[in-house]
């Protein structure tokens, strides 16, 4: 609430986040109701969980008290440190809050993504030995989509840090122009922070481990590469008068092919995984599989 108060509505005698973003525009700065929306969904998301983890069910889930811990304190701690400092211009401060934030909600999905390898192993092997069966099975701990518990106590976060990662390169691209830096520089902090970005999304996407893909992460960094190109198609007098026509185009198709991709490359995965899981339950009635003359559990993707 005191992010939200602070950092969005410009409460505490601040400016709002859209108005210093508007004052120190750059090259990966998204569209200004880019940033409202998202807002948004991070606070209501988060709200919710506040409340959700306080409830029996799931106060003592793995994703919480080992997925989160006082991590989350730490993540809540730079999320209102960088709102005040950035609504006071504070950039040298607000960069290194951000820093921070992006590390400890990195940190977060690790944690959280170790619990669910954790728990579908354990569940793989409980019912590869017999003690129990996918009927039997009542709720899995590592709520995987679409669960109730997916959305309560794994979302909130997914969404958070898919918009910090690219926030952090955007918060030290509004360093360098609040500076005074060549703009140069800022240049290859946004033409090496995309990619980066794009290359981590598309492992997330494409990896084959149990519980993957991730969906949320990658969206979210999809989301902010369009609202950068869709900024960059009419662009702030300020870009115009630090960087020419070829950089800005370039910067306006790589976070335009980038967010493309993603969407492309998230609906295609998903779409092939769900016609897999639907032949393969078609054809192998009893859930396992034959490979080298072993036979293996089937486990929805």
């Amino acid at each position: 609430v005191t992010s939200y108060l602070g950092g969005v509505a410009g409460w505490f005698g601040g400016v709002p986040n859209s108005e210093i973003s508007s004052k120190y525009q750059t090259l990966v700065t998204p569209s200004s109701a880019y940033f409202g929306y998202i807002w948004a969904l991070i606070f209501i998301s988060q709200g919710i969980f506040a409340v959700a983890q306080l409830l029996p069910k799931y106060r003592e889930q793995p994703l919480v008290q080992n997925g989160l811990g006082s991590i989350y304190f730490l993540a809540c701690s730079a999320q209102t440190a960088w709102a005040i400092t950035f609504g006071y211009a504070i950039m040298p401060a607000a960069f290194v809050a951000m820093c921070v934030l992006c590390a400890a909600l990195l940190n977060i999905l690790k944690r959280q993504w170790d619990v669910v390898f954790e728990e579908e192993n354990e569940i793989a092997t409980a019912i590869r030995l017999g003690d129990i069966t996918e009927e039997e099975l009542v709720e899995n701990s590592a709520a995987p989509p679409p669960s109730l518990a997916y959305w309560l106590l794994r979302f909130p976060f997914a969404v958070h840090a898919g918009w910090i990662a690219p926030a952090t390169p955007l918060m030290l691209s509004v360093l360098l122009v609040y500076q005074g830096v060549d703009p140069t520089y800022e240049l290859w902090v946004a033409v090496i922070s995309i990619p980066l970005l794009f290359g981590g999304c598309m492992g997330l996407l494409l990896r084959e481990e149990s519980g993957a893909p991730v969906y949320t992460f990658p969206g979210v960094v999809a989301y902010a590469c369009i609202g950068i190109c869709w900024e960059l198609q009419a662009p702030a007098y300020s870009i115009l008068a630090r960087h020419d026509d070829a950089t800005i185009s370039l910067m306006k198709n790589l976070s335009g092919f980038c967010g493309a991709c993603l969407l492309v490359v998230m609906l295609s995965r998903s779409i092939a995984l769900l016609l897999r899981d639907a032949w393969l339950k078609w054809n192998h009635t009893d859930e396992t599989l034959s490979i080298d003359g072993e036979q293996y559990p089937y486990v929805k993707a």
